[in-house]
């Protein structure tokens, strides 16, 4: 049984809405108080660490969460998660993404590309073993590089030790604990239900993060394994996966107040961040990344707009993006609006008055976010490379080309053969050269002090010399390409071609980069432990650690907010308000048998009394970040609920601290689910498959 301090720290007596808690500490809660919320289940029944329970049916996917539904093996997330596998199984003639899709039998559900359900069977402490080894490291770097091999070693016993496993091990509280996952990873699922895009991601990005909302955003997929039970790739004999447990569908309606608890993967905070990290990130990296993502947007539209084909080639990572940028801004709002760094100036004065240690613990902090800042520009500047680097396949090539030729080494045939090849100059002219634009000009303004190594030939960015920098690099000819790297390493270092210039600075860059970040984890497990212990200490209350993708569960009810003076926001939407946002064109524009529905639906099942129409999407209290889009809601019976897939746009500055009157995360209401297979896009055999 895993027993940890995580555990003993969790004796939680009060029960707030905030915190994303760990299973061991959920079932060390006031659970006569958890009754009284309208909790039902016992704590065995919602999760024992043998047996399992209501928890047991959540599933991480794709980075989001989802959870099993029926003892068939069938999946439900966010439309949006599933987005990026309907997108790939589209075509013009065949569009799932902008039609939607129903599999009729079980015969019909398409492979869905990528899609990997990962579902949880144990967890075992392995913190001694990893603080045995870190005991030995004698500076920074060298305590991340033993931490990693000591994980690296732990996991690949724990895959031997079982077999259809896959193991990872997380850290919690700065390194203070670490956890072995033992895992199923179903690697054969396949779509079931789409349901069209219009529906699906009603209100687009001019909703994103907003309330009140009306996006039916779910889908279904079925997890499938050999018939042995054994995971396997896709195969015609496969058989649906028989999940231990799974979660009914909730036939009672909800209303404001009811107790709704969250369980998922959620991604990751930064709570215990100091004031000076927060107020670096809310003064360069987000209006950063909000300056930069706007501009590659706006790329990917100019190129979905020449095409259909193009328009559902570059939709996923449109989309992706478009979410990334509405967080910066939201980021911004909320940092500014929530004061985070006065309030964590507050709390760091009374934590320094409370002990000399704490005193100097916190000066080794504040030097430590310092040093940070002090290449801020340069790390932010390496993440635009990381997460734009699919829409840049050309220079992405030239650096990994210069760094092979750097390390001494030499490229093969096939290697040329590839950094010369058409395939990397696909849509150079309607995608990479605009996107390179775009870094170009921001890499122009970085300051003197922190100027990427390559780029000063770029000066302040100005259009004119990014014009000449791409009109007179040779690198855009595959010949060219393939004849200089065949040179070898002294021809590539000699070159003045700009473009190569920029790629092999930048490539140093990166390399840097990702050593500052070894080396800052590797001290985080020193001064960020001691840091933690600190707090712990000082508030004497139950501690929950920052999100890092394992499972969480969070405590919370169905509420209103106010998010300004003289504003007051219901907890629930209705089809009502959706045809009250319909305009006709994208992204308000619902399909035809929608609104056809919508006039006969008082005579449907799902109508909910006090509201006196079906509904569409609810609020709660939760405590929620990226990761736990698709994360199943249920009540006090375990019953599912809803599908948590937003927060609202005051609330995405959540990551660095829950705000009582401002955490508020949006779901969309199961029983507007279930009224779409029935009224809109009938589904009978699913409806019968979920019980109702």
């Amino acid at each position: 049984m895993l027993r940890s301090l995580l555990t003993v720290f969790a004796a939680v007596t009060l029960l707030p809405d905030e915190g994303q808690w760990l299973p061991t500490q959920v079932r060390m809660m006031d659970w006569a108080a958890l009754k009284e919320r309208g909790m039902e289940l016992t704590k065995d029944e919602f999760w024992h660490p043998e047996d399992g329970g209501v928890l047991s049916a959540t599933v991480q996917i794709n980075g989001c969460t989802a959870s099993f539904v029926s003892a068939d093996g069938l999946l439900v997330t966010n439309h949006h998660c599933g987005f990026g596998a309907v997108s790939a199984l589209s075509t013009p003639d065949a569009n799932y993404l902008q039609d939607g899709f129903t599999a009729a039998t079980r015969e019909q559900e398409l492979p869905a590309p990528d899609m990997v359900a990962t579902v949880l069977k144990r967890i075992e402490d392995v913190t001694e073993k990893i603080h045995a080894a870190q005991a030995e490291a004698s500076s920074d770097l060298e305590r991340w590089q033993v931490t990693q091999q000591a994980i690296a070693r732990l996991v690949a016993e724990g895959e031997r030790s079982e077999p259809n496993t896959k193991c990872s091990v997380a850290s919690f509280l700065e390194g203070k604990e670490y956890h072995l996952y033992y895992r199923t990873q179903i690697r054969d699922v396949r779509l079931v239900y789409a349901p069209p895009r219009a529906i699906g991601e009603f209100g687009g990005e001019v909703d994103n993060w907003e309330w009140p909302r009306h996006t039916g955003d779910f889908t279904f997929f079925r997890a499938y394994v050999a018939p042995d039970g054994s995971v396997s790739d896709h195969a015609e004999d496969n058989v649906p996966f028989r999940p231990e447990h799974f979660l009914k569908t909730a036939t009672q309606p909800i209303q404001e107040g009811d107790l709704a608890i969250i369980m998922g993967y959620p991604g990751s905070t930064q709570r215990y961040k100091t004031s000076a990290g927060v107020a670096t990130q809310e003064g360069y990296v987000f209006p950063a990344r909000l300056r930069v993502l706007t501009a590659a947007i706006d790329v990917l539209e100019r190129a979905g707009a020449t095409s259909e084909a193009k328009a559902l080639q570059v939709a996923s990572g449109k989309k992706r993006l478009a979410n990334i940028q509405k967080n910066a801004a939201g980021m911004i709002f909320g940092l500014k609006n929530n004061a985070v760094v006065a309030r964590k100036l507050r709390e760091e004065a009374q934590l320094a008055e409370a002990s000399a240690d704490n005193a100097a613990l916190l000066k080794e902090m504040l030097a430590d976010a310092t040093r940070e800042a002090d290449v801020i520009e340069k790390d932010t500047n390496m993440w635009f490379v990381a997460v734009l680097r699919d829409h840049m396949a050309l220079f992405n090539v030239l650096m990994q080309a210069c760094d092979a030729v750097e390390s001494g080494g030499r490229i093969s045939q096939r290697g040329l053969s590839m950094i010369g090849g058409a395939d990397v100059e696909q849509d150079l002219d309607l995608i990479q050269r605009p996107m390179l634009r775009v870094l170009l000009e921001e890499w122009g303004n970085v300051s003197e002090a922190q100027r990427l190594a390559g780029t000063e030939l770029l000066g302040a960015g100005d259009q004119a010399v990014v014009d000449t920098v791409l009109a007179t690099t040779q690198m855009f000819d595959g010949e060219q390409r393939k004849a200089l790297f065949a040179a070898g390493k002294d021809a590539v270092a000699a070159s003045e071609d700009p473009l190569v210039v920029m790629a092999r600075g930048v490539n140093r860059e990166y390399q840097q980069w990702l050593q500052r970040r070894r080396t800052r984890e590797g001290r985080k497990l020193d001064v960020g432990r001691r840091w933690i212990a600190a707090q712990e200490a000082f508030r004497g209350q139950a501690f929950y650690p920052d999100a890092n993708s394992t499972l969480r569960v969070s405590i919370a009810e169905v509420k209103s907010y106010e998010p300004r003076d003289g504003v007051h926001y219901k907890p629930q939407t209705t089809v009502a308000g959706l045809l009250q946002k319909e305009t006709g064109e994208e992204p308000f524009h619902n399909p035809a048998a929608l609104l056809a529905a919508a006039e006969n639906r008082m005579q449907s099942r799902w109508v909910v009394p006090h509201l006196g129409d079906v509904p569409v999407c609810f609020l709660t209290n939760g405590d929620t970040t990226g990761g736990n889009s698709g994360s199943p809601v249920v009540n006090g019976r375990g019953e599912l609920i809803g599908l948590n897939f937003d927060r609202v746009f005051e609330n995405v500055a959540g990551d660095f601290g829950w705000n009582p009157e401002r955490s508020r995360n949006v779901v969309c209401d199961f029983r507007y689910v279930l009224w779409v297979l029935e009224e809109v896009q009938p589904a009978p055999n699913l409806l019968a498959e979920l019980g109702v």
